[in-house]
């Protein structure tokens, strides 16, 4: 017994040394070398990472009541947050799958500074059943890297943390959600460390920053998986930059710093400066959402600020207007645009600290309304969440928000959250002062995949009571910045029991990718998302492929490739896959037989799975040919 008490003596005297107080004042550059190592350079055992989450608890729990309680409004009004749900990583990156499931990873375990960086703890949560199913990524450790979904809506993530001395990666991975398994890409020129990855209206990927201490070239990942660099486009951006793509087409930087610019990424890039924000700040780990065609909402960041202001890109130049500030100022916090276009301010803290602050978190929510331009105060979280926290628009329109810890000032505070929570926003509510959930409209039926400036019909039996209907991209978010949520709201007329909608008219509106359709209805209820991909290939491509099937007996599959007019489509020949052509003479859907060869058919034999890597060619009568490609398993029972 004296030992066990001696032991658990010199632990708690140990954690307690790491417990050191940060200056409110105390910033770290994350261009520099000290700011670089005090972020995310920590090492903690299992332990120890149960006892930060125990102490971050206990430290936070008055607060976070006092807030609750400082809060006045019935359900309806402020919204409801739900309990605290244990996870088994920290949720600092977060993206949300076709499936309607969210894929969520950190780094490897529990020892940052450690010299083992050959996996990346990773998980994949369903918000209908509250299981988890294991995704971890094996070889390296993918921490602090960029992620954004490609145009067939799988999840690309590029750059990561190479040593424990928190050097980038050139590693790119895309992510399989039906097998949750992560298949390696091309490697980028450079190694990249905090990069943004942002979907281009062509349905390539441009890839920023993520390079410390010196100007770097951008990179584009071209749809063949290959990259390119943009050797006329090297600039010094702050890390995770801020992009969206604009409606000229052009990929515009809102911030965090204060200098707006925008790039062209064809070629070798050329970028253009755009005039300043007009604020004067760098709104380090602020946060910006674009929530409508063009239009951006800024706001914290910095100093905890509590300002805000909207860039509107839809004219010759950005126009930047003043909103009102937020209610609390707020740093290292999360902005989500909601189902109705509004946009949900939650964590953060409120004075100015670099990374985490246990004694001056934000507890309560906040909606902004573009509508009105105002803020107003919901529901209180139960726990702080700052530094390394998320937060992700779910389908059922209520937002998921989680993690927060890992780094070496959040052990100095006694800070880790490998838990998360969920809001249920106002808009689900009946707002009687019942606190009951309102009654929903529903999507019956709508396409999985439709073509800009086209008519889509959407069922519903409650067509003649819908106010709107948008699409909204899927989320994939880290350290305060969603690198690809996109709010489009769709012009349409009602039938009896549908909607005609408008789709987008071009790509530079809506990138080719997979989005959340919501109909919403005029006491402004959601429905449940339906998952619909648009423009898949871009605006170059004319063909698009079909649901895959599977013949398990010999191993083959069915491709189906839904082609616009006369033409030959061909299988393209490879190393794992044979030869398949067919001819067209108008539109229609052409069955092409998927059959392994090589390495592929002895894996397929051996193992009963293969993955293979097509490229598949559609040549219209008279025009040029088009190519696609898409990663798929084979399998053989």
């Amino acid at each position: 017994m004296r030992q066990k008490t001696f032991g658990f003596a010199v632990f708690a005297a140990l954690i307690l040394a790491c417990l050191i107080p940060i200056s409110a004042t105390a910033h770290h550059p994350v261009k520099t070398v000290e700011g670089h190592i005090a972020e995310d350079s920590v090492a903690v055992t299992p332990a120890m990472e149960e006892w930060l989450g125990e102490r971050t608890e206990a430290a936070t729990d008055d607060d976070a009541a006092v807030a609750a309680a400082a809060v006045t409004g019935d359900e309806g009004e402020v919204g409801q947050w739900g309990p605290v749900i244990d996870w088994p990583v920290v949720g600092i990156h977060m993206a949300l799958l076709q499936n309607g499931k969210v894929l969520a990873y950190d780094s490897s375990a529990d020892l940052l500074s450690a010299d083992d960086h050959s996996f990346t703890r990773a998980t994949v949560w369903d918000p209908t059943s509250g299981s988890h199913v294991d995704a971890m990524l094996t070889g390296f450790n993918i921490f602090c890297s960029g992620l954004a979904h490609l145009m067939d809506g799988t999840l690309f993530t590029a750059g990561g943390n190479k040593n424990s001395a928190l050097d980038g990666l050139p590693n790119s991975y895309t992510f399989d959600e039906e097998t949750n398994d992560w298949d390696r890409g091309a490697d980028m020129a450079e190694e990249r460390w905090y990069p943004t990855v942002t979907p281009l209206q062509n349905g390539e990927m441009l890839i920023t920053d993520g390079v410390s201490f010196r100007a770097d070239a951008p990179e584009v990942r071209e749809t063949d998986g290959a990259f390119r660099s943009l050797t006329n486009a090297s600039v010094d951006l702050d890390l995770y930059p801020w992009i969206d793509v604009a409606p000229d087409g052009r990929a515009f930087v809102s911030g965090p710093d204060a200098a707006m610019r925008s790039l062209d990424p064809s070629g070798t890039g050329d970028w253009d400066p755009e005039g300043s924000r007009g604020d004067s700040l760098t709104r380090s780990y602020g946060s910006h959402a674009l929530y409508d065609i063009g239009k951006i909402l800024v706001a914290g960041g910095g100093p905890s600020t509590p300002s805000a202001l909207t860039i509107d890109l839809n004219g010759a130049a950005p126009e930047v207007a003043p909103t009102a500030p937020m209610e609390t100022g707020r740093r290292q916090h999360n902005l989500t645009v909601l189902a109705d276009g509004t946009v949900l301010a939650t964590g953060g803290n409120s004075s100015g600290e670099s990374l985490i602050d246990m004694e001056n978190g934000v507890y309560t929510a906040e909606l902004w309304d573009p509508d009105t331009g105002q803020w107003r105060t919901l529901d209180a979280m139960q726990v702080t969440r700052q530094y390394h926290s998320s937060a992700l628009l779910l389908p059922n329109g209520r937002v998921l928000s989680a993690g927060g810890g890992i780094c070496g000032d959040c052990n100095r505070a006694g800070y880790l959250n490998k838990n998360a929570e969920v809001f249920t926003p106002p808009y689900l509510f009946k707002g009687d002062g019942s606190g009951e959930l309102a009654p929903r409209p529903r999507i019956t039926s709508a396409p999985h995949v439709v073509n800009y400036d086209d008519p889509m019909t959407v069922g519903t039996p409650q067509a003649g009571s819908i106010d709107t209907v948008a699409m909204m991209r899927l989320g994939a978010v880290t350290h305060s910045v969603n690198m690809e949520q996109r709010y489009v709201p769709l012009s349409f007329t009602a039938r009896r029991r549908s909607l005609v909608a408008e789709t987008p008219q071009n790509p530079n509106i809506a990138p080719p990718g997979v989005y959340m359709l919501f109909v919403i209805k005029s006491n402004g209820v959601p429905s449940v998302a339906r998952m619909v991909r648009i423009g898949e290939g871009g605006p170059d491509n004319g063909f698009s492929f079909g649901k895959v099937k599977l013949n398990k007996r010999n191993g083959t599959a069915g491709l189906p490739a839904k082609v616009p007019g006369a033409g030959g489509i061909v299988l393209e020949a490879t190393k794992h896959v044979k030869v398949a052509k067919a001819t067209a003479g108008g539109p229609r859907t052409v069955n092409l037989v998927v059959r392994p060869k090589g390495a592929a058919k002895r894996r397929l034999t051996r193992r009963g799975v293969a993955k293979v890597r097509l490229a598949v060619t559609f040549t219209p009568t008279g025009g040029d040919p088009r190519t696609k490609h898409r990663l798929l398993k084979l399998v053989k029972r």
